[in-house]
């Protein structure tokens, strides 16, 4: 029983090590991480800001973007901020939920997920927009980040 106890008491000390060295963080599945990097992609867009639009992003020529209004796709990091630095100017607030999903697969080092997202926006210029919003988003891992490679959103029909 005392060896019971003993082993139990050396078990439950070696997980609180190990939450505290790794600073109490549970690790979630890849596609969990994929989810968060999604959410924290609704979140940049919410607040409008570059900055953290910049940190969900690969940062080269592979990117890949398509916003439900655009009539073409974006290439490239550098436009594809732009693009975004421009929807933010020109926003006064906006609001992204998630509706459906996002349903995500994950193999290796590439993930990709659909979703329906929910978009309220209200323009500087005061026009209001509530739109549904299908997403269909390509990711890489990267020094042990999922960073969007590929963001391709359309405007759903609205159901009659």
């Amino acid at each position: 029983m005392r060896r019971r106890l003993t082993l139990l008491r050396a078990t439950v000390a070696a997980v609180l090590g190990v939450a505290v060295l790794f600073g109490g963080k549970s690790y979630a599945t890849d596609a969990d991480e994929v989810k968060a990097t999604i959410d924290d992609f609704h979140a940049a867009l919410t607040a409008l800001d570059i900055s953290k639009m910049d940190a969900v992003w690969l940062h080269d020529d592979s990117v890949m973007d398509k916003e439900p209004v655009a009539r073409t796709v974006t290439l490239g990091w550098e436009g594809t901020r732009k693009n975004f630095e421009g929807l933010f100017a020109a926003t006064a607030e906006l609001k992204v939920t998630q509706a459906d999903g996002p349903h995500v697969q994950v193999q290796g080092d590439a993930a990709w997920a659909m979703g329906i997202a929910w978009a309220a926006q209200r323009l500087k210029t005061g026009q209001v927009f509530g739109l549904a919003v299908f997403e269909a988003d390509v990711f890489r891992k990267q020094g042990g980040r999922w960073l969007f490679v590929s963001h391709a959103a359309s405007v759903l029909p609205s159901p009659q």
